[in-house]
């Protein structure tokens, strides 16, 4: 991703092409089912550009203004997950998002991005990087870490994927260039749940290493990690590499306690609850995580990578 970026994902024949790539989307603890997979086709993706990627946070801001959460509730695709600031708990249905929402609300957020990376995919983008509330009935701010995915369905684009986390210190990285793709077509890599489960394991094998070079080797070329135990999104191999220097110290292990995939055209989410125990100093972190894989024509390598602590309370 253009460091700055991450994004992706379109289509002019779109309610056609987006029918022929199968999703899969799976909860909690039970194994990957190996029956949902996106199969080998060509999709034909919708001309994109920055500018209308970053559009739909204004339309999600806006949203939050009426007050209403059915209307902020509209922005996510019914298969969808909000992994919120102020909850522990994945938001997995309409109903979770709207009592999150209806919570939410009550202090009259108002949000405005201070940083952001926007990359595109095959009928898919992200937007990611750092914001700020103003909540007008108490007159607090907070600032946070963000990453919204998108997916064009065949009239709109919809949240697919929301992970938002509290941001404890004021870096703030300057918005990237504004570029576009056009209409095209590309032909899908064939994968299901099992193997995108898989990329974790692998992930965390390397962990295990204790060698930082082989965790960053996970990550795609252009690729942004918003880590556990740093605010600043690691935008380049050297940054993240630097990164897992300091956090392999600790002799991290993690395993998954909750997760969701979701699998589109040459992209896949694994996103969820994740715990890691540190053998060096015998603690133990909780925390959210989401993973989006990118295929390069060779390996599914992670192209955003967003981990936040549980937060307090619920």
């Amino acid at each position: 991703m253009n460091m700055k970026g991450f994004a992706f994902l379109l289509a002019a024949v779109a309610a056609v092409a987006m029918s022929g790539c199968a999703v899969g989307q799976k909860a909690s603890g039970s194994p990957p089912s190996p029956h949902r997979h996106a199969v080998n086709h060509t999709e034909v993706c919708v001309a994109e550009s920055e500018e209308e990627i970053a559009a739909l946070f204004d339309r999600w801001n806006n949203s939050l203004k009426t007050g209403d959460p059915n209307k902020v509730a509209d922005n996510y695709a019914p298969k969808s997950v909000l992994i919120a600031t102020l909850s522990k708990r994945p938001r997995l249905t309409r109903e979770d998002k709207i009592d999150y929402f209806h919570h939410f609300l009550e202090n009259k957020p108002v949000g405005r991005i201070d940083s952001r990376s926007i990359e595109f995919d095959c009928n898919t983008a992200v937007d990611g990087g750092l914001y700020t509330f103003t909540f007008g009935k108490t007159g607090a701010q907070v600032s946070g870490r963000y990453t919204f995915t998108y997916k064009w369905d065949g009239q709109k684009w919809l949240i697919t994927s929301h992970h938002s986390s509290r941001l404890e210190s004021e870096e703030i990285i300057p918005t990237n260039a504004r570029h576009a793709i056009t209409e095209h077509s590309e032909a899908c890599e064939e994968t299901d749940e099992k193997e995108i489960a898989s990329l974790f394991d692998r992930w965390n094998d390397s962990l295990k290493t204790g060698h930082a070079h082989s965790v960053v080797a996970n990550y795609a070329a252009t690729s942004v990690l918003i880590p556990l135990l740093s605010n600043r999104p690691l935008l380049t191999l050297d940054d993240k590499e630097d990164y897992f220097h300091y956090f392999l110290k600790k002799k991290p292990v993690g395993h998954i306690d909750q997760r969701t995939i979701e699998i589109d055209c040459n992209t896949a989410i694994d996103e969820g609850l994740y715990t890691f125990n540190f053998e060096k100093t015998g603690t133990q972190i909780k925390g959210r995580y989401t993973f989006m894989y990118k295929w390069d024509g060779y390996d599914w390598l992670i192209a955003n990578h967003h981990s936040s602590a549980l937060p307090p309370g619920e």
